[in-house]
């Protein structure tokens, strides 16, 4: 017998065998992979709970900055280009104007119907965008926006427009942010995906819902003299008759909690 080329045959055997159990133990470490396994089952816990949400919703991280800004002091030039209506000026930041001839709506009111009057009726009208038009308040809300995207709740950039029982515009408050510009590093932003599941986590979501295709924006969470706000995560979750607003920081993955005052302003 050649020991040589038995030995050699020995060690291909082994070589071998070594080879096919390190391929089963990848293959079982792949399978039980964490985030993989986590996705999975948030998948089909979301099914379970008969819940349906965009499937286009983003599973992969990018990047945007911290925003800062202050409030802006109006003055008396700037209300002197506002015609046709009675404009004052409260605490420097904020003005009431009251209009000479009421704006009427249309029963089946859309945002677009007021693209006149907010480019030409109100300072740097394009600069908002529309939140919502409470039937109840009989107010119509829209906030400031930063390169397209809405700084959400924001007291300080915001319109709010007063409907009378005519359905017709007869006034309106508007303050108003300056000198907005980004700051800081880029944050790592979390996928929309990502964010549903923390708010499914945190049973901010109940079964049945329907969640509408988020939005990214900004939050206050410094506000002094100078604000900074933080990229942020807006949900519209319907359940049954019931529309909710909920928010999730996008850097941090914290959900923003909302007063209930907040919560009413923001319905």
């Amino acid at each position: 017998m050649d020991w040589s080329k038995t030995k050699s045959i020995f060690i291909i055997v082994f070589l071998v065998l070594d080879i096919f159990l390190m391929s089963l133990f990848v293959n079982k470490v792949s399978e039980s992979n964490p985030e993989t396994l986590s996705q999975a089952t948030f998948e089909e816990k979301l099914k379970a709970d008969k819940i349906k949400y965009p499937k286009t919703l983003s599973q992969d991280p990018t990047e945007e900055k911290y925003i800062q800004a202050k409030s802006r002091k109006f003055k008396d030039a700037d209300i002197s280009v506002l015609k046709d209506q009675d404009v004052t000026i409260i605490n420097e930041s904020t003005i009431h104007s009251t209009l000479d001839e009421p704006v009427p709506l249309d029963k089946d009111f859309s945002p677009d119907d007021l693209n006149d009057f907010m480019e030409n009726q109100v300072i740097d009208g394009d600069k908002y965008s529309f939140w919502n038009y409470s039937t109840e308040e009989q107010t119509i809300t829209y906030y400031q926006t930063y390169r397209g995207r809405q700084l959400f709740n924001n007291t300080n950039g915001k319109i709010v427009l007063t409907v009378n029982n005519d359905n017709k515009i007869v006034s309106y408050k508007q303050s108003m942010l300056e000198d907005l510009n980004e700051f800081g590093e880029d944050k790592s932003i979390i996928p929309s995906f990502v964010a549903l599941q923390g708010l499914y986590t945190n049973q901010k979501i109940s079964p049945d819902s329907v969640v509408h295709k988020p939005k990214l924006g900004y939050w206050t969470f410094l506000s002094e003299e100078s604000q900074v706000l933080a990229p942020t995560w807006h949900f519209v979750v319907e359940s049954g008759d019931k529309k909710e607003n909920l928010f999730i920081n996008a850097v941090e993955g914290q959900i923003v909690e909302i007063s209930k005052p907040e919560k009413e302003t923001l319905e």
